[in-house]
């Protein structure tokens, strides 16, 4: 979704429209879910896409002649004994899919917009029944934008988008029977803390904000925490480590991760760090290099459960060694964290190769 958002972005600022598909609901598998995107340019510039494969060039032609003709329309495309579409075994069923034309000035340019911010946000989209078909509304803390047709439908999303997740699920209004309304629901981007603006801190930091992270480098020393350094970073701090942690906010899905080897703040940091409810708390270094550290912590009192908190060396075992492939160890690490993966190779596994993707409320799900 994100490469789809940071297009759409860039297209609006140089006002180019675009053809966007969404999935609605989808039967076909466990690869595609709901809030997949896919959208395409004038020229076939084309981001995102559709998992279920088979259907993705349909999809694509779908959504380049919305681009084309402006009118908004829900697709549903059979796949495998149900439809035309071949499909894998384990693949067949039904992928629906609203197809919409985005312009710079329109509604689904500001939805867009609204789910890359770095605040929480949900839109609502009427997707079918006795309302006006693709109507929005963005619905944020403070304020909402735009409207699903009518006062009282308005407000029963504000209310049902304050107790969803995080993620796409569509709803049917209970008092309105037959009106489906699709949830795009985006949660305060979680915070990555990088302390030390390393060459490994610049690679991780790509990787974090593709992940969905809030990037945040710091380092104390002037030539090396510079945007330059870390273009992909969305803050970076001249600031001692341990004081810019005592001023940022920490929660459980945080991510922190000491990146160089000053003295002068390693041991003030971990401390602090040890002492957050920060979820990952990764470190680089030898094993020598840790023991030794662990000693120094020990010696101030740390206790040792809290010590076990600390992910050193922090990454997957990858066999790589240079920045990148340490970055991509360190991430690897992140994503198995997340999401209670194993971290072991697919092929000597059993079962499915994805878990099935959270939608949140079932379709039938009323007020």
């Amino acid at each position: 979704m994100r490469d789809v958002l940071a297009a759409a972005h860039d297209w609006r600022l140089r006002r180019i429209p675009f053809g966007l598909a969404t999935v609605v609901a989808s039967s076909a598998g466990t690869a595609t879910a709901p809030g997949d995107l896919l959208a395409v340019d004038p020229t076939g510039d084309v981001r995102g896409g559709v998992p279920a494969g088979c259907v993705e060039s349909a999809v694509l032609d779908a959504a380049a002649e919305t681009l084309r003709t402006g009118r908004a329309r829900l697709a549903r495309y059979p796949v495998g004994e149900d439809g035309p579409w071949p499909a894998r075994p384990g693949c067949a069923g039904t992928v629906e899919i609203l197809l919409r034309r985005v312009t710079a000035d329109g509604p689904t340019a500001r939805s867009l917009a609204a789910l890359t911010g770095p605040d929480p946000a949900a839109v609502a989209t009427v997707v079918g029944g006795r309302a006006p078909f693709a109507a929005e509304l963005v619905i944020r803390r403070s304020r909402t934008d735009g409207t699903l047709g009518t006062a009282d439908l308005d407000q029963w999303a504000v209310d049902r988008a304050a107790g969803l997740p995080a993620g796409t699920v569509v709803l049917r209004h209970g008092e309105r029977p037959g009106v489906r309304v699709l949830f795009q629901v985006t949660p305060a981007a979680p915070r990555m803390l990088l302390f030390g603006a390393t060459a490994v801190a610049a690679a991780l930091a790509r990787l974090g904000s593709d992940l969905g992270y809030r990037v945040v480098v710091c380092d104390p020393r002037p030539a090396f925490a510079t945007v330059a350094r870390m273009p992909a970073a969305h803050e970076v701090h001249r600031a001692w480590p341990h004081r810019l942690l005592a001023a940022t906010p920490v929660t459980a899905d945080t991510v922190l991760c000491l990146l160089g080897h000053d003295p002068r703040y390693e041991q003030p940091l971990l401390r602090a760090a040890l002492d957050t409810p920060a979820g990952y708390l990764g470190v680089l270094g030898s094993r020598a290099a840790h023991a030794a550290r662990l000693a120094r912590l020990r010696a101030d009192g740390v206790p040792e459960a809290h010590l076990a908190r600390l992910r050193a060396p922090a990454g997957l075992d990858l066999g790589g060694h240079g920045p990148v492939e340490t970055a991509l160890a360190i991430a690897a690490e992140l994503v198995a964290w997340r999401h209670g993966g194993t971290g072991h190779p697919l092929s000597g596994l059993t079962g499915p190769i994805h878990a099935a993707r959270p939608t949140g409320v079932p379709e039938a799900a009323t007020r």
